[in-house]
């Protein structure tokens, strides 16, 4: 809407067609034309901007050119309190991630404040934010726990601590960099942005992890090979966080993209594990070597991204699934109870190494 001084008709049945923004608190723009005409949002002292009332919108559009700068509360205090959830037409195009969510997402909320108090609310991203929050508080407890053991319950104290510490490291900063991320996504897409880079490279860091302690146990009578592999996973995970420092990455359009690259750096896995059955046999590998379970958690940790990359269930249920089960909540869960099942595998090596006090056979050959 410019500055003309022509004077407004009057007509409650002439439609709405300006664009109409709420206080810089909230800097958010939406086109009421699009929006159902008894859709409000707050303003200022709990006032609320209706379509069938002009003038209120004629006083927002002032307060969007600094006219009543005086009279705004401070930024991030009511926004907290006032902010309601949009459909996904009106979002700006930095927020807009998955179309088949239609409804209940959070606004642009330029305050920190803000961001953190909507965790309390119902929307599209609640439960990404508390599956990873109460995942990240439950590894922690459990990571201590672990490495707070006496030494006496280690064949190789230092060695062992450090690699399952690896293990416990990778899992918080993946649960806790995501958990801040869709926390702050709807807070500025340069926040969104930088943000996002540490999440995809969290599920770096646990990919690599993950893959400390098993190759550390699997080949622990064979140090050629168990350095080979180390150093391979980490030059693939140090690649992956590379690629994930790309703005493009973050984009919807390469949803595929970023799926393709940590399925990628997880099946890295295949050829130590295909050594290790060479070297061991099946039958013992899954049995004394609890490859089972590592199996398992593949299998967890593969179907939840490829639901996420194909957008299941959401994609046959549109708008059925915003608040609940959709794809990117299934994959944070599925997150969560395959680092659970790593866990189980690893600790029954540890015990079966602890059992061996860490001997090898005669013949050099690889135990557990």
């Amino acid at each position: 809407m410019s500055g003309s001084n022509e004077p407004r008709q009057n007509n409650a049945d002439r439609p709405i067609s300006e664009d109409v923004c709420v206080p810089r608190d909230v800097e958010l723009c939406v086109d009421l034309s699009e929006m159902d005409a008894h859709l409000q949002l707050d303003v200022e002292e709990g006032r609320q901007i209706s379509a069938e009332d002009p003038a209120t919108s004629t006083h927002a559009e002032q307060n969007l050119h600094g006219e009543m700068e005086e009279d705004s509360p401070p930024r991030g205090t009511s926004l907290a309190r006032r902010w309601r959830v949009l459909p996904f037409h009106v979002l700006p195009d930095w927020l807009k991630d998955n179309d088949y969510l239609l409804h209940g997402h959070r606004p642009p909320m330029p305050s920190f404040r803000a961001c953190f108090r909507s965790t309390f609310r119902i929307h599209t991203e609640t439960v990404n934010i508390w599956s990873h929050l109460l995942g990240l508080i439950f590894f922690a407890w459990l990571g201590a726990l672990t490495l707070l053991r006496p030494n006496s319950s280690f064949a190789a104290p230092l060695q062992e601590k450090l690699v399952l510490g690896a293990f416990f490291l990778g899992v918080l900063l993946c649960l806790g960099f995501s958990w801040v991320f869709h926390t702050v996504n709807c807070h500025s897409e340069g926040v969104a942005r930088a943000f996002a880079k540490l999440d995809y490279s969290g599920i770096a860091l646990l990919t690599v992890g993950s893959f400390v302690p098993l190759l550390y146990y699997c080949f622990h009578c064979a140090a050629r090979p168990r350095v080979v592999y180390m150093a391979l996973v980490g030059v693939l995970g140090a690649a992956a966080i590379a690629v994930s420092q790309c703005d493009r990455f973050s984009t919807p359009r390469h949803r595929l993209t970023r799926a393709a690259v940590f399925a990628g750096l997880g099946l890295s896995g295949v050829a130590p594990t295909v050594h290790y059955v060479l070297r061991e046999g099946l039958v013992d590998v899954v049995t004394l070597g609890q490859m089972g379970w590592f199996y398992a958690m593949g299998a967890v940790y593969m179907g939840g991204a490829a639901l996420y990359a194909a957008r299941i269930p959401e994609r046959f249920l549109r708008g059925k699934c915003d608040i609940w089960f959709h794809s990117h909540q299934i994959f944070h869960l599925l997150v969560v109870a395959a680092a659970c099942v790593h866990f189980y595998g690893v600790s029954n090596l540890q015990e079966f190494h602890y059992g061996l006090r860490g001997v090898c056979a005669a013949n050099n050959t690889a135990t557990p």
